[in-house]
């Protein structure tokens, strides 16, 4: 298991694009985001696309994540999240 921390920033950002969303939508993000903290608390190598530096990026319903691993001391930190899709 990771241990696996939102930056404020992260959650200033999901907070921001909650609360501009239908509440479908809010019913589709919630879900997406309770199971994309599962995965990255148990396999985030694996959890979307690689990029430098230890950089992920994926793409639950309606977002776009950026999170960082560190393998070593297996933490994960979600860094930046963003509206994607429809």
């Amino acid at each position: 298991m990771f241990a696996l921390i939102w930056l404020n920033k992260a959650l200033d950002a999901l907070a921001d694009v909650y609360v501009r969303a239908t509440p479908e939508e809010r019913e589709r993000m919630a879900a997406a985001v309770d199971a994309l903290n599962a995965r990255l608390r148990s396999d985030p190598l694996n959890e979307g696309e690689s990029r430098a530096g230890g950089f992920r990026v994926t793409f639950p319903v309606l977002l776009a994540v950026v999170f960082h691993v560190d393998p070593v001391d297996r933490i994960v930190r979600v860094r930046t999240v963003k509206r994607y899709g429809r």
